[in-house]
């Protein structure tokens, strides 16, 4: 079921994610997992006080179990300490992403400055800590992957109560799914509004080339991309979220963070929604405020860990919810703020700042692509050459052309959502020759900045087990 993708690999056992045979709640515990009070006591941070290096270190310390040679230090990968999963389960709304960027600056800061031996040190916190989030969230990201499955073959069918009844956390996982499908195909809509109103781009717009799925450029493209197609594909997912949400056998038992992202998303204005949240929201679902402010959190935490297509857009929204409902609050404090800001780019002294600079690039490739619209009015050329190298000429006519006239083929939206629909044999386009330049790739002075090229320290650091990949 692993290879064919079927199930969730936990990466610490290194076989599929299981569900517990003991329960529904057992599974919804999986689903959003946390502590007993005693062991959150004992490791959960004060968010009114504690800095981001204080957040390290105790991260590293937690990590950290004694090695066969008596020393102390992070364990070998895979394994991840017990002590670990704790502390990051008593934190998990303070850590995630920004945790993971910060253990990355940390690296990278000791290894531009020529110090591997430190960088290597917190190259293994960071890459204990990817660890523990990918192990925390597999059960999340398997019940999502299952409903899916459910929802997925059935989406257009609006009696949704025949696919999405079941136990809680089913519900859950197949509500996420619906409502993660809306927010998708409403970006898509917005994306195909800005085509509309920008038919003719300027030669080399990155701005136009760079907005929305660069898929739409492919003759007998794949995906849905007109606005007529997206915006149809769009109504019936709301459609069918509608109903999931106006049916109370499948929505009224929902956590309640799970009903107030419904319910907030229809609200406009932060002061309307933080006095909605306060006054009638958390009396009515016996919770307080910083309690709904921390399961919004760590919801979003757990959304953060899926892949960015199709949840990145629902992801989005919970986190800019979050940050609507903290305004004013002491949960509205960011200490990561000095170390992913603007400040550490511009201070060596910052433990996350790190010098950047410049690659070599193949002529076709993206990098190379994007540059040469720097270079158009300087040559008379412009990207649209490089980019019809690499991926063909534009199909002439919409991407529904050729298709029956239904505003709903299911067959075609089904193909774009990825199941498993014949739609036929596509002639495909042969890659084309890459190779690397002989000699330094000129990097546009819009681009370099007065950076130095190839300094070579991301390349010493990026040893065979490695996350970190070369970037530009």
């Amino acid at each position: 079921y692993l290879v064919q993708g079927q199930k969730v690999m936990d990466v610490v056992t290194r076989k599929a994610v299981k569900l517990s045979d003991m329960g529904p709640q057992y599974r919804l515990a999986q689903m959003f997992p946390g502590v007993p009070p005693d062991i959150r006591e004992k490791y959960r941070f004060d968010w009114t006080t504690v800095t981001v290096p204080e957040m390290v270190e105790a991260l590293k310390e937690a990590c950290s179990v004694k090695l066969q040679d008596g020393s102390r230090g992070i364990p070998p990968h895979p394994s991840v300490a017990n002590k670990a999963i704790d502390f990051v389960l008593a934190n998990r709304d303070y850590l995630g992403r920004r945790m993971k960027k910060t253990l990355g600056r940390w690296t990278m800061h000791h290894a531009s400055k020529g110090d591997f031996e430190k960088a290597k040190e917190w190259k293994q916190v960071w890459k204990n800590f990817l660890t523990l989030e990918n192990h925390i969230s597999a059960p999340f990201r398997q019940i999502l992957q299952d409903a899916e499955g459910r929802v997925g073959p059935n989406f257009g069918n609006l009696d949704v109560r025949s696919f999405c009844t079941g136990e809680l956390y089913e519900r859950i996982g197949n509500y996420v799914v619906l409502k993660g499908m809306v927010a998708h195909w409403q970006q898509k809509v917005q994306d195909a509004i800005f085509y509309e109103n920008n038919f003719e781009p300027e030669e080399g717009s990155v701005l136009y080339l760079g907005k929305g799925d660069p898929r739409r450029y492919l003759a007998d493209s794949p995906i849905l991309w007109s606005l007529q197609e997206c915006s149809q594909v769009f109504k019936r997912a709301q459609e069918m979220c509608d109903l999931f949400v106006g049916d109370e056998e499948l929505f009224g038992d929902f956590p309640p963070e799970i009903v107030f992202l419904e319910e907030a998303l229809k609200i406009k204005g932060g002061t309307t929604l933080r006095k909605y949240m306060i006054d009638e929201f958390c009396p009515s679902r016996g919770i307080t405020p910083e309690g709904l402010r921390e399961g919004m959190r760590r919801f979003y935490q757990q959304l953060e860990n899926m892949q960015s297509d199709p949840y990145g857009e629902i992801t989005d929204k919970v986190e800019q919810l979050y940050m609507a409902m903290a305004v004013g609050t002491d949960d509205a404090r960011d200490p990561y703020e000095p170390y992913l800001g603007m400040d550490s780019s511009l201070d060596p002294d910052n433990p996350a700042y790190f010098e950047t600079y410049t690659f070599n690039h193949r002529k076709e490739s993206f990098v190379s692509f994007f540059d040469s619209s720097y270079n158009a009015e300087k040559k008379g050329t412009g990207a649209g050459g490089a980019f019809a190298y690499m991926v063909g000429p534009q199909s002439s006519s919409s991407s529904s052309a050729g298709r029956e006239d239904n505003p709903f083929d299911l067959g075609t939206i089904l193909s774009d959502l990825g199941l498993p629909v014949d739609v036929g044999e596509k002639e495909l386009r042969s890659e084309p020759d890459l190779f690397a330049d002989e000699k330094d790739y000129e990097v546009p002075e819009e681009r370099r900045v007065g950076r130095r090229h190839n300094l070579g320290w991301l390349e010493k650091l990026d040893v065979p087990d490695s996350e970190v990949r070369g970037m530009g």
